[in-house]
């Protein structure tokens, strides 16, 4: 028998042990990369770290009152449009409190980088794969040789796992610790006193050596009092030449208000007829054809100024009108109890252009020429439908800053006023060949601007509508326009950008008075139904209204009705806000969000959110060509 040599020796051992290599079957493998897919796209990790706040945080329990004050601070005071002085009773307290560094937890989540996870799994596999089959001579390799190549093409695996990259930003998780104290810090703090229903302050007034009210009862609202000037000390009228002013002091257990009053600071100066016949005439000279009409003894008007030595400027019901100094005397007289003959004068018949709102405009003419507005004012409604007085007022008001601010051609403006609702129909049937001032809209250049000042409605067909001057509640909705109307006809016209504002709301109150009780309430889906209307508009309109469904637009109105100015909440801030500088859609909308809800809380405490829908990047007030 033969010997085997060495060599054949060694091949028959390869032979076997290659014979005896384990081999992954086809399942295996196949789990195997689907356990590698798997973790590369679900693995992820999360991490927390605490970071050092910049700013010292107050330990709430260090706490320590330094000083209290309580005291009355005004919320109103008088002017002789609405003279009413309201104060409200707040405390004052400054409080101590340590400082400390204060660490923040935040919370990073991460996730792999694949490009670099796929390398680092293909060169593990590449060096576990070497390191336990047989392309090398493994034999060669000692135990330790072997585990260390396995390790390193394991630690190359780990590795590119582990280099993950951050998902986002470390978000706060709410948890604050503070740390080391580093000193101390005062604050002040101011909070509203809210006074039990039963609870009374003590007003006091005097006048010269005269006191007028003596320690009387004033009943709190909240933490607020408030007083009418003329009601509470039964002023109505004074010479002109009396200068003597009212010192008012009011008292609520150890805290007291003093204040001086001036009388141009509750009391409007006006003329007051002297001679039993005594013309008015439209300029201040003595002449046949310039007399307006002759007024009685005692009629009384508001004093807008001298004109020279001769004439007096004083205000009635239609305009300016002058009178002879020699005709009249001057006196002070509370605003809201002023009368021209038989005829009240309301504090809001002022001139136009003596309201901030009306002056001092910024100066944008003919900045938009191919512009077009249209501006329908309804005031003059047919009982049992609520007048809208300031109408007229408002229109000329919206066509002074579509011209000044928004840079319309007056041309272009056009305004309708108490329209039927045949004219409203007629104008919607006919806004396809809408041409004002010799121009059409085009797609490119012009923008529309809709202005709609009036009643609207809420029918019980849950349905919106605009209500024409000659709306008859018998014929029901017949005599109303609906607002999907208005909205597709603006909608569909052929411009390149349009704004519709609805100075509205939606409250039956409105239309036909506070005591209408109808059985129609606000429900879901009436909000519903507006947002469907509303919010189906194209990219290149916005919309405004005045109110939310079941709330009421108020007047801009001072403590128990006394109306400081002739606009409602809306009409203020919507032109405000343009005068203020605001230039787009969506500037605008969060100005009104700001202030028509808190000035409505504050002055008729009631809610009144405004609405807006459509697109909010809509320029308004262009200030240079290139900006359509």
């Amino acid at each position: 028998m033969s010997v085997p040599s060495d060599r054949s020796r060694r091949t028959a051992f390869y032979a076997g042990a290659a014979c005896l290599e384990p081999r992954p079957g086809p399942l295996s493998a196949r789990l195997l990369l689907a356990a590698l897919a798997c973790l590369v796209v679900l693995s992820n990790c999360t991490t927390s770290a605490w970071v050092v706040a910049e700013e010292p945080a107050a330990d709430p329990d260090s706490e320590r009152v330094l000083s209290e004050t309580t005291f009355f601070h005004p919320v109103i005071s008088p002017v002789p449009q609405n003279p009413v002085l309201s104060l409200e009773l707040v405390n004052e307290r400054a409080l101590h409190f340590n400082t400390h560094l204060a660490s923040e937890r935040y919370i990073q989540e991460y996730r792999p980088r694949y490009g670099y996870m796929a390398l680092g799994l293909t060169g593990m596999a590449a060096g576990l794969y070497l390191s336990n089959s047989s392309v090398i001579d493994a034999d060669r390799m000692s135990g330790r040789e072997r585990a260390m190549l396995n390790l390193a093409s394991l630690s190359i695996g780990a590795a590119s796992y582990l280099a993950m990259k951050p998902k986002g930003e470390a978000r706060p998780a709410g948890e604050r610790r503070l740390l080391q104290q580093t000193g101390t810090s005062v604050r002040q703090d101011t909070i509203p006193l809210r006074q039990p229903s039963d609870a009374r302050a003590l007003l006091t007034v005097r006048r010269g050596d005269e006191t007028l009210v003596d320690d009387r009862p004033i009943p709190f609202n909240g933490n607020t009092v408030s007083m009418h000037i003329g009601q509470e000390t039964n002023i109505r009228r004074l010479p002109a030449e009396d200068s003597t002013g009212l010192d008012v002091r009011l008292t609520h257990r150890s805290v007291t208000y003093e204040k001086h009053l001036a009388l141009s600071d509750f009391m409007q100066e006006y003329l007051e007829v002297t001679e039993s016949s005594v013309p008015l005439r439209t300029s201040p000279a003595t002449l046949s054809t310039n007399i307006i009409r002759h007024v009685g003894s005692e009629s009384r008007f508001p004093f807008l100024g001298e004109v020279d030595d001769r004439w007096y400027r004083i205000l009635r019901t239609e305009g300016p009108a002058y009178i002879r100094k020699e005709q009249s005397r001057r006196i002070w007289q509370i605003a809201d109890t002023a009368r021209i003959g038989d005829q009240v004068v309301l504090p809001e018949q002022v001139v136009f252009g003596d309201i901030e709102i009306e002056r001092n405009l910024p100066d944008n003419r003919r900045a938009n020429p191919d512009a077009i507005a249209v501006v329908i004012v309804n005031g003059e409604y047919e009982s049992p439908v609520q007048l809208l007085p300031n109408a007229a007022r408002t229109a000329r008001l919206a066509s002074l800053y579509l011209s000044q601010v928004l840079g319309y051609y007056t041309d272009n403006i056009l305004v309708f006023e108490n329209m039927t609702h045949d004219q409203m129909r007629g104008l919607l049937q006919d806004s396809d060949s809408l041409m004002i001032g010799g121009r059409h809209l085009s797609p490119h250049e012009s923008n529309l601007f809709v202005y709609y000042y009036g009643h609207g409605i809420l029918e019980s067909d849950n349905r919106f509508y605009l209500l024409p001057v000659d709306h008859d509640p018998v014929s029901g909705t017949e005599t109303m326009i609906p607002l999907q109307d208005l909205v597709d006809v603006v909608s569909d016209m052929n411009a390149a950008k349009t704004v519709t504002v609805l100075d509205t709301d939606w409250s039956r109150a409105s239309v036909y008075g506070p005591g209408d009780d109808s059985t129609i309430r606000v429900r879901s889906e009436d909000v519903r139904a507006l947002q469907t209307i509303m919010f189906d508009l194209p990219g290149n309109a916005a919309v405004f209204w005045a109110a939310s469904p079941g709330q009421r637009s108020g007047a801009y109105s001072g403590i128990n009705g006394r109306r400081g100015y002739p606009y409602d909440i809306f009409t203020w801030y919507f032109f405000h806000g343009l005068k203020d500088g605001l230039r787009t859609t969506g500037d605008l909308e969060r100005y009104l969000e700001r202030n028509v809800p808190f000035t409505s809380r504050r002055l008729l405490d009631r809610a009144q959110d405004p609405g807006f829908a459509g697109n909010g990047d809509l320029i308004l007030v262009r200030e240079r060509p290139e900006e359509q």
